[in-house]
């Protein structure tokens, strides 16, 4: 993405919330904070201060820098700073273009804050970097579904299953492209299409039983539940929802 992105993110997600401004605030008088500190995954706020305070250390390399960066932005995730994530990413991003964890890093913390065609542009960019990951194309369509944009969606889940076939997930992000364009029987197909592919993927009959309610189809949303259960029996929402529904001992 370009700099007119990074503007928009000081414009409209940054000013930083209060609790980032804090622990940029407080990384100044940290300790001898360590590089393990800002590695650590235990504790995020740990790793927040830690990598503060040595961005504000002189004479490190670009790489340093980089690298630094990705640490925090991690750290602002776990935290769930998504606005802080974005800017560190975009920083890392800037030093190293094609750095693919700040890519991705940046695409799911745009689209935690709702920036969905925005994603998708950073999702189009790692597309090019790899041009046979599925799971890219996968990504880029859920976030242009997000955005509206539903015949590139489908488009892209298309091009998911081109190159894996087997990838169920794309069967359920065009089922719930179809579902929001209100077209019920091609959601439901893409959903038959997943489950010949792996009956026992359990999201996509979690998916299909919430369409399935939303639809008012008692009937589905009962078989998928129950299919929920067979294959995990301890999943005590799926029960929940089949007692909502007037089923108190599933077969």
């Amino acid at each position: 993405m370009t700099a007119t992105l990074i503007k928009h993110l000081h414009r409209t997600t940054v000013r930083l919330p209060l609790f980032a401004s804090l622990f940029l605030a407080s990384a100044a008088h940290a300790q001898s904070p360590s590089l393990k500190d800002c590695e650590q995954t235990d504790s995020a706020p740990k790793v927040v201060r830690a990598c503060s305070a040595i961005l504000n250390t002189p004479d490190l390399s670009p790489h340093e820098r980089t690298r630094i960066l990705l640490l925090r932005g991690t750290g602002w995730t776990k935290e769930e700073e998504f606005a802080a994530a974005a800017e560190d990413f975009s920083g890392a991003i800037k030093l190293e273009p094609d750095n693919v964890t700040a890519l991705e890093g940046r695409a799911r913390a745009l689209s935690k804050l709702g920036h969905h065609r925005d994603a998708a542009d950073d999702w189009s960019r790692l597309i090019t970097l790899q041009q046979q990951n599925d799971a890219y194309y996968r990504n880029r369509g859920m976030e242009r579904s997000s955005a509206g944009l539903y015949p590139e969606a489908l488009s892209d889940f298309d091009k998911a299953l081109e190159i894996n076939p087997k990838g169920v997930e794309a069967y359920m992000g065009r089922a719930q492209v179809f579902h929001v364009m209100k077209d019920r029987d091609r959601a439901n197909k893409e959903f038959e299409k997943g489950i010949a592919v792996n009956e026992n993927y359990l999201p996509l009959h979690w998916a299909r039983a919430e369409m399935a309610e939303e639809w008012g189809n008692s009937e589905l949303a009962i078989a998928s539940y129950v299919k929920v259960l067979k294959i995990n029996g301890v999943y005590e929402d799926a029960r929940r929802r089949l007692q909502r529904l007037g089923v108190f001992t599933p077969p």
